[in-house]
């Protein structure tokens, strides 16, 4: 069974850097300081590892400002 491909969106408009998308997902997300009025998370790396993905889904179900969106290979949210 081939592994899911998705790509991972921060709404920097919504990110508040709470941090919970690091702690879901290390591999994934950082919290960096970069000028605004609060943290953001950001990727570590642009490519995304199919086996993540589950880490990456539960980053973004307990976002909680709902930054974080997983788009799948097929487009579907």
């Amino acid at each position: 069974m081939p592994m899911a491909k998705y790509r991972i969106v921060i709404d920097k408009g919504l990110c508040q850097g709470h941090g919970v998308c690091a702690a879901e997902a290390p591999e994934l997300f950082r919290i960096v300081e970069n000028g605004m009025a609060y943290p953001q998370a950001e990727l570590i790396n642009a490519v995304q590892p199919p086996e993540l993905i589950d880490k990456a889904e539960n980053a973004g179900a307990y976002c909680p400002n709902g930054a974080i969106t997983i788009v799948h290979e097929d487009g579907a949210a």
